[in-house]
């Protein structure tokens, strides 16, 4: 292996142990607190960005494969990855909109609604599974590169992150720019008859019902238990899937 190359899958398997630790703080608010969960989220996006940039080669070469529909073994996976990213924006918008703690120490203020606390919850839910999936399309990738990963050694890999961001600054732009866009694309939901209905209709129920508290051991342990199984349940399923494929095949 070219020493480029094993800089780049050291330095890609460093920012997915990253992105993957800070991804499951950040989705147990209740465990970790409503400022440290809004900050977290905000400091994820680093480590997010920069794996797209890592995988940016692969991004772009399977967007032309696409174009002159050549795609066939990694359609799936590439469709597939877009639906994460598009959720990741969703998940970030959402929260953004109903920011407590981290918006409005710059002097923030959103007027918070039903519609975007729904989102927020479903679309991080939806993430969890996702995220599990795409663990167990890469899990053989996942194994492979941890044993071979001397963490504390290898942590000087990270340097590289601004050789990459240098050498892909075009593409960084380009992330940015549709991030921008597709986000103010999915914060005019809002104005939709079909947000403001959802709100309406939130408002009703949430004036009906009144919700008997939690015990407080509950609130640290139950969203770790909800991670685990919207996580683990759709990355094993996936994982008989792709070994009944397999068994088909042969």
């Amino acid at each position: 292996m070219k020493k480029s190359n094993k800089n780049s899958a050291k330095l890609r398997v460093i920012l997915d142990l990253l992105f993957f630790i800070l991804m499951v703080l950040v989705l147990i608010p209740q465990s970790t607190g409503i400022p440290i969960h809004e900050w977290l989220s905000l400091v994820i996006l680093l480590p997010f960005f920069l794996h797209l940039l890592v995988n940016w080669n692969w991004i772009a070469n399977q967007s032309k494969k696409l174009i002159k529909n050549k795609i066939q073994k990694t359609k799936f996976d590439y469709v597939f990855n877009w639906l994460l990213y598009l959720l990741m924006l969703v998940v970030t918008v959402s929260g953004i909109v109903i920011s407590e703690a981290a918006l409005p120490v710059f002097g923030i203020h959103f007027k918070t609604n039903a519609f975007w606390t729904a989102t927020h919850n479903l679309s991080a839910t939806l993430f969890i599974a996702f995220l599990g999936i795409h663990l167990a399309l890469h899990w053989k990738w996942i194994v492979q590169s941890i044993k071979k990963l001397k963490l504390l050694a290898d942590l000087h890999y990270l340097k590289q992150t601004a050789t990459v961001v240098k050498k892909q600054r075009k593409a960084l732009l380009l992330l940015l720019a549709l991030s921008i866009i597709l986000s103010l694309g999915i914060w005019l939901i809002e104005y939709s008859n079909w947000a403001q209905q959802i709100t309406l209709n939130s408002a009703k129920n949430t004036s009906k019902n009144t919700q008997k508290p939690t015990q407080s051991w509950l609130l640290y342990v139950l969203p770790l238990v909800k991670v685990t199984v919207f996580l683990t349940i759709p990355a094993l399923l996936t994982g008989l899937v792709i070994k009944i494929k397999k068994k088909l095949k042969k």
